[in-house]
């Protein structure tokens, strides 16, 4: 008999069957708990972020954006420099509302940062009527930290890789002529909006 260590990560089993049973009570999402909403759950991802962020940043494949803040860039003659004005969506529950007709729809809730707008979004929603929302703790930002574009987990730390078999070589990377280890996402500073 072997004993297994839990994983509390995606595409652990276990900790897929206890986030599906925790949510939507729980109401906020770690990333690892997000991805499980998402993926095995039914959530759509619902970004709230406006849509110039949404443009200039990049977006969760298959998300739907529905902005709760408009934002455009506009000259500013004071500051001599483009400026993003941003003005609140007005809109936005109506818009959530034609897109999402069924307030019992499975909604992952999702800004930048996991505050400046899901919070309002979150209670925007509550209001109207829908019960199955979670927000994503850390937001886009959190998530694009640990999932690509195509939704695998990213490599981080050290790059090591394993040689199993007495021909494999490391080849360039011996010579002391290896790349950085650094992934884009580590580099990576969100601008601000």
């Amino acid at each position: 008999m072997s004993a297994q260590a839990f994983q509390a990560e995606w595409p652990d089993p276990d900790f897929i069957a206890e986030v599906k049973e925790a949510f939507p009570e729980k109401g906020v999402a770690s990333v690892e708990e997000a991805r499980v909403l998402y993926s095995e759950d039914g959530y759509t991802y619902l970004d709230v972020r406006p849509e110039l962020e949404v443009q200039e940043v990049g977006r969760v494949k298959n998300s739907v954006n529905i902005p709760i803040v408009n934002a455009t860039r506009k000259y500013d003659p004071e500051q001599k420099k483009k400026v993003v004005k941003k003005e609140p969506n007005d809109a936005f529950a109506d818009m959530v509302k034609k897109e999402f007709p069924d307030t019992e729809a499975k909604l992952l809730i999702a800004c930048s940062d996991g505050r400046q707008y899901s919070m309002d979004a979150l209670m925007a929603l509550d209001e109207a009527g829908y019960t199955n929302i979670a927000g994503l703790k850390g937001g886009y930002y959190a998530w694009f930290r640990v999932f690509d574009n195509k939704l695998n987990r990213r490599r981080t730390g050290e790059y090591a890789e394993q040689y199993t078999h007495d021909g494999d070589s490391c080849g360039i990377h011996s010579s002391g002529a290896g790349f950085e280890r650094v992934d884009t996402a580590d580099r990576w500073v969100p601008p601000s909006f």
